[in-house]
C-alpha cells in the first residue's frame, strides 16, 4: 500500500499545485498563466490536469472570470498550506536579500491606513527592495480572511474585534477619532457642542452597508441619536463633500489632519473610544522570507508613527 502512494505521488507535479493557486487568485487563466510563467496552452493543458487529479471541474467559466467551484474552495486552505510549507523549506536553504528580490506583497486595508503607511512603505521600498512591488487593495472585511486563506493576501491592515485562531495579528498603531466640517460652517464658528453634533447632518464612511459605528454606540448610551445625511465608501472623497455641505464627519484623526485646507477639526463633543490598528496575516504565513520581511517592514511603518495629532481648533 505504501509502495502504491508513493508511486501515484510520483506522477503528480507539484506545479500543478501553483497553478491551482494562482487560478483562484486570478480567476482568469491568461493572468494565471503569466503569473507562473506558462505559455495560455500549456497552462489550459495544466488546468485538465488538475480536473483529472481532483475529479471535479475546479474552476468555471463565470461572467467576470473563472468561479471556483465548491470543491476547489475546500482544497484551498490545504493546498496553500502544502505550498507554503514547500515554500518554507527551500526558502530555509537560500538567503534572503532584499536588494535582488523580485515578487509582490499583497496587502488590503482602508483608504484611511493608506494615508498613514503607504508613504513610508513605498519609501522604504524603493530604498531596500526595488524589485519587490506593493500592492495595496481596498479592505473588504466580508471576504478579507477568505482571502487570506486562499493566498490572495499577504498581510490585512485594519480593526477586528476577533480574530479567527488561524490567523495572528500585532498592532500597528492608536487612533482616535476627531470631527471635520467645512472651515466656514455657519453653525461652529464658535466651537462644537453636543447639541450642535446631534442636530448636524452626519457623514459616514463605512466598509460595510450599514449606517452605524462606534459614534453611534456612544450616542446610544447617552440617549441620544445622529442622523447619517450619507454613507460613503471611502475617505478620498469626504472633504470635498464636506466643503460643500453644512454636513460633519468623524473620522480618524491622522486622516483628517492630512485633509484639505478649507477643513476644520473639532474636537469631538463626547467621549469616543480609541482604537489600534493591527497588522493580521495567516499562521505560517511569516514562514516565507519574502512576507516575513514585509511584515516587520509594515510594523516598522506603525511603529515609527507619533501619538495621534492634536486637533486645530
Amino acid at each position: 500500500m505504501k509502495n502504491d502512494r508513493m508511486q501515484s505521488l510520483a506522477h503528480v507535479d507539484l506545479n500543478l499545485l501553483v497553478l491551482f493557486e494562482a487560478l483562484l487568485s486570478e480567476r482568469n487563466v491568461t493572468r494565471a498563466a503569466v503569473r507562473v510563467g506558462l505559455a495560455q496552452p500549456s497552462a489550459s493543458k495544466a488546468l485538465d490536469r488538475l480536473r483529472h487529479l481532483f475529479g471535479d471541474p475546479l474552476f468555471l467559466r463565470a461572467p467576470g472570470g473563472m468561479r471556483p467551484t465548491p470543491r476547489a474552495l475546500e482544497l484551498a486552505p490545504e493546498i496553500a498550506l502544502v505550498l507554503e510549507r514547500v515554500r518554507a523549506l527551500v526558502a530555509a536553504e537560500l538567503p534572503f536579500d532584499p536588494a535582488t528580490a523580485r515578487g509582490s506583497l499583497r496587502l488590503a486595508m482602508s483608504d484611511a491606513a493608506e494615508f498613514v503607511l503607504l508613504p513610508g512603505l513605498v519609501a522604504q521600498l524603493a530604498g531596500t527592495a526595488p524589485g519587490v512591488t506593493l500592492q495595496a487593495r481596498p479592505l473588504d472585511k466580508d471576504r478579507v480572511f477568505a482571502e487570506l486563506d486562499e493566498g490572495r493576501l499577504d498581510a490585512v491592515v485594519g480593526v477586528f474585534r476577533e480574530l479567527p485562531k488561524r490567523f495572528r495579528s500585532a498592532p500597528l498603531f492608536e487612533e482616535r477619532f476627531v470631527c471635520l466640517a467645512r472651515a466656514d460652517h455657519p453653525r461652529l464658528a464658535t466651537g462644537l457642542t453636543l447639541e450642535t453634533y446631534v442636530e448636524l447632518p452626519h457623514l459616514l464612511v463605512t466598509l460595510r452597508d450599514d449606517r452605524k459605528g462606534a459614534v453611534d454606540d456612544a450616542l446610544d448610551a447617552m440617549g441620544l441619536h445622529r442622523r447619517v445625511a450619507a454613507t460613503l465608501t471611502r475617505f478620498l472623497a469626504l472633504p470635498r463633500v464636506l466643503a460643500s455641505s453644512d454636513a460633519i464627519a468623524t473620522v480618524p484623526s491622522r486622516f483628517a489632519a492630512a485633509s484639505a485646507p478649507n477643513c476644520r477639526l473639532h474636537e469631538p463633543p463626547l467621549a469616543l473610544p480609541r482604537w489600534t490598528e493591527q497588522l493580521v496575516w495567516r499562521t505560517g504565513a511569516e514562514r516565507e522570507p519574502m512576507i516575513a520581511w514585509g511584515l516587520q517592514l509594515i510594523r516598522s511603518a506603525g511603529e515609527a508613527q507619533r501619538p495621534p495629532p492634536a486637533f486645530r481648533a
